[in-house]
C-alpha cells in the first residue's frame, strides 16, 4: 500500500515538474506517464552573411587614360607679304632724281618677291649711297638671289660699297662666297684687302 502511494506521489511530482517546465518553454503539457522532456536545443546562430565581393580594380592607367594621338604639327606661318600700296609707293620713289629720296625708298622695300628683284637691280644706281642702302637690305635675306646681289657688289667701283658688301657677306655667313672674297686679295684698296681676309677667317672658323 505504501509502495503504491509512493509511486503515485512520484508520478504527480514528475507531472507537476513537467507541466511547469513545459509552460516556461513551449507551453506543451507532459503525459503523466512520460518523463519530462528535455529542453529544446538552442538554435544554432545563422551563418554570417558573407560580405559583398569587393568591386573590381579600376582599369590600368594605360587602358583608362590613353594618351591622345599626337596632333600633326602645322607648318610655320609665312611672314605676310609687304603691303602692295606701300611697295608701289617705294617703287615710284626709286624714279626720283634725288639720291637721298631713292635711298630712303630702298629702305622701305622688303627683300622678298618683287621687292627682292628690285633691290638687286638697284645695285646699278649711279649713287653709292643708294647702293649701300641696297646692301643693308639684302643682308637681311637668306635667299640665294640676295646673296648673289651681295657678291655682285664686291665688284663695285666704290671701295665703300665693296666694304659694305664684305661686311654683309660675313654677316650672312655663307661659306660658298669664300672664292669671291679671295679674289679681293689683289684689290687696289688696302682696307678692302684686309676686310676680305678677315671675313674669310671668320667664315672658315665657323
Amino acid at each position: 500500500m505504501n509502495g503504491t502511494l509512493d509511486l503515485q506521489r512520484s508520478r504527480r511530482a514528475a507531472a507537476l515538474a513537467c507541466a511547469l517546465l513545459a509552460a516556461s518553454l513551449s507551453g506543451t503539457a507532459c503525459s503523466r506517464d512520460e518523463e519530462p522532456a528535455a529542453p529544446p536545443a538552442t538554435q544554432a546562430p545563422a551563418p554570417a552573411t558573407p560580405s559583398e565581393a569587393p568591386p573590381p580594380p579600376p582599369p590600368a592607367a594605360e587602358e583608362s587614360a590613353k594618351a591622345p594621338e599626337a596632333m600633326p604639327k602645322s607648318a610655320p606661318a609665312e611672314a605676310p607679304a609687304q603691303d602692295p600700296a606701300e611697295l608701289a609707293e617705294a617703287l615710284n620713289a626709286l624714279r626720283s632724281a634725288d639720291a637721298e629720296e631713292r635711298a630712303d625708298a630702298v629702305l622701305d622695300i622688303e627683300p622678298e618677291g618683287v621687292g627682292l628683284r628690285t633691290l638687286v637691280d638697284t645695285l646699278g644706281d649711279p649713287d653709292p649711297e643708294v647702293r649701300m642702302a641696297v646692301i643693308s637690305q639684302l643682308e637681311d635675306s637668306e635667299a640665294p638671289e640676295a646673296v648673289g646681289g651681295l657678291v655682285r657688289a664686291l665688284s663695285d667701283s666704290d671701295p665703300e660699297v665693296v666694304l659694305e658688301a664684305i661686311d654683309a657677306l660675313e654677316f650672312v655667313g655663307d661659306e660658298n662666297v669664300a672664292g669671291d672674297l679671295r679674289r679681293l686679295s689683289d684689290h687696289p684698296n688696302q682696307e678692302v684687302r684686309e676686310a676680305a681676309e678677315d671675313a674669310l677667317e671668320y667664315l672658315q672658323e665657323d
